[in-house]
């Protein structure tokens, strides 16, 4: 059996103040969440990894570095940048706050939360959610097959992205949004098919702050 272990990136100024932060947006790691990374590094530190990914946006990456830095078993890890692994791009919603899209387009906001497509979206520039799926469950599948049965992988990337995947994975479309600094763990026997081992595990950090702290859709 092998095992991919997907980490939400950390809480960011803009998860704070509920924006829009996608592919084409990003702002810095808060101070909270870098003592974050700490208590993620000690329950990693229980796992070891064949190889570790990360989505090329700074606030995962930052969020693999400080992380990794912070543990006792892999500081030396090399950390990959790998594009599959970007959050969904929201287009010129990027930086606008909830609020703003509810008011404005409330009929397509509800759409963006059920991930329902819509030919609407492209006027805005909001990736197909479909297409996002695929390349989200594409880079899993690639990386899966270069590791040995028994072996695990660890992925830094984001909410919006990680969500759609383990659907598009698995066939769950029941799962629910994800934490800030959280841990999806998959798992598969044929590269395949997979099944969720745990989904949104928190319980190590000392402190879960929720405000800003879920995924916004």
């Amino acid at each position: 059996m092998k095992r991919i272990f997907i980490i939400r990136h950390g809480r960011t100024e803009w998860n704070l103040e509920e924006r829009f932060q996608g592919a084409n947006g990003d702002s810095p790691l808060l101070e909270s969440s870098k003592k974050d990374c700490r208590d993620l590094a000690s329950f990693l530190d229980h796992f070891s990894f064949s190889a570790v990914y990360t989505s090329p946006i700074k606030r995962a990456r930052r969020t693999a570095e400080i992380t990794l830095a912070d543990s006792k078993k892999h500081a030396k890890e090399r950390i990959i940048d790998d594009e599959n692994f970007r959050e969904l791009a929201f287009g010129d919603w990027e930086g606008l706050t909830k609020k703003q899209v509810v008011n404005k387009h409330p009929e397509l906001f509800a759409k963006l939360i059920a991930r329902e497509d819509d030919p609407r979206f492209l006027h805005f520039g909001v990736e197909n959610f479909a297409k996002a799926r695929e390349r989200f469950k594409t880079g899993i599948i690639h990386r899966i097959k270069e590791i040995n049965d028994d072996e695990n992988l660890l992925i830094f990337s984001h909410g919006s992205i990680i969500q759609l995947g383990i659907k598009a994975l698995t066939g769950n479309e029941n799962i629910s949004s994800l934490k800030n600094t959280s841990t999806s763990i998959l798992q598969t026997t044929d590269d395949e098919h997979f099944t969720i081992e745990s989904y949104d595990e928190v319980g190590y950090l000392k402190e879960i702050n929720t405000k800003g702290n879920t995924t916004l859709i």
